[in-house]
């Protein structure tokens, strides 16, 4: 694809904020030890006991979880309902994959944390809600205390 002037154009990169590093955005998470694992468009896979989102570099959890939490966000942002025209994942998200791998995560961030509390946002559980008919799934269907 020809970009302006003829030359190549670069392919879109995504860039995240950086984490800000203040008692406040530290103290959220760490004070109330609580955390949601789930992906969503835009998002980090880390969300506060409040519902806002958090930052993989707000837990207080090893360099290697921070990659992988980033990792499988990625892999949703890719690959849950891709765009042709920004996306060159295939076909086919694998939903169970995903899944597996989101709550393997929540379970590493458990043996890290394990005073804390851990919960996970099962999107392979959740996803009936997404097709039609609608159908109006409680939460604790699929989200839940690792």
């Amino acid at each position: 694809m020809s970009g302006i002037h003829g030359k190549p154009q670069a392919k879109i990169k995504k860039h995240r904020a950086r984490p800000l590093r203040d008692e406040r955005r530290e103290s959220g998470l760490a004070a109330d030890k609580w955390v949601r694992i789930m992906c969503d468009f835009s998002a980090d896979g880390v969300w506060a006991r409040t519902g806002g989102a958090a930052m993989p570099e707000d837990l207080p959890v090893s360099a290697g979880l921070h990659k992988r939490i980033r990792a499988w966000q990625d892999w949703y942002e890719c690959h849950a309902y891709p765009d042709p025209e920004f996306s060159s994942a295939p076909p086919g998200f694998g939903i169970d994959a995903f899944s597996s791998e989101g709550l393997a995560i929540a379970k590493a961030v458990k043996a890290e944390l394990p005073d804390w509390t851990v919960v996970y946002h099962d999107e392979a559980k959740a996803e009936p809600q997404y097709r039609e008919p609608y159908v109006d799934l409680p939460r604790s269907c699929y989200e839940y205390e690792v």
